[in-house]
């Protein structure tokens, strides 16, 4: 049985190493080099995340990029109970990335991301819950923004 074990992860190693297999964020980085500066707006919690997980800094480089990131948070009710009290919350996350070249936009994109959640009775229980929403859905967006600044 060990060996059947050994020779089967043998086997799956020959075959993973001579496919051209990579890994999918292996080039995650790379688009740093490009971008000279970046300008942020909107909500300063999402932005200093996205600044954080993008590993930005401004660079005093003649050429390169600009990015600008502009970012909103909605929390809204959906629907209310008999007494109209909220009972159903939706928090939605835009954010907008423009990547410019001497005045010229080369990429525009906005990114979505939503969730929708019931009341609680714990106020201060329903404030953590949000905030891990929302952290949760700012990484779901950072996925798709580099995604989108890689391509």
């Amino acid at each position: 049985m060990i060996m059947i074990k050994k020779i089967v992860f043998f086997i799956l190693i020959l075959i993973l190493g001579n496919c051209g297999y990579q890994p999918l964020y292996e080039n995650r980085g790379n688009f740093n080099e490009l971008i000279k500066s970046f300008e942020v707006k909107g909500n300063k919690s999402i932005n200093r995340r996205i600044i954080s997980s993008l590993n930005l800094k401004n660079k005093n480089k003649e050429a390169g990029y600009k990015l600008i990131i502009s970012s909103s948070k909605m929390v809204e009710i959906v629907s209310k109970d008999g007494a109209g009290n909220a009972s159903v919350y939706k928090t939605r996350i835009s954010v907008k990335v423009s990547l410019i070249n001497i005045d010229k936009t080369l990429k525009e994109k906005t990114f979505s991301s939503g969730f929708t959640y019931n009341n609680l009775d714990d106020k201060f229980a329903l404030s953590q819950y949000q905030k891990d929403i929302e952290i949760n859905l700012v990484d779901k967006v950072i996925e798709d923004i580099l995604d989108f600044l890689i391509i």
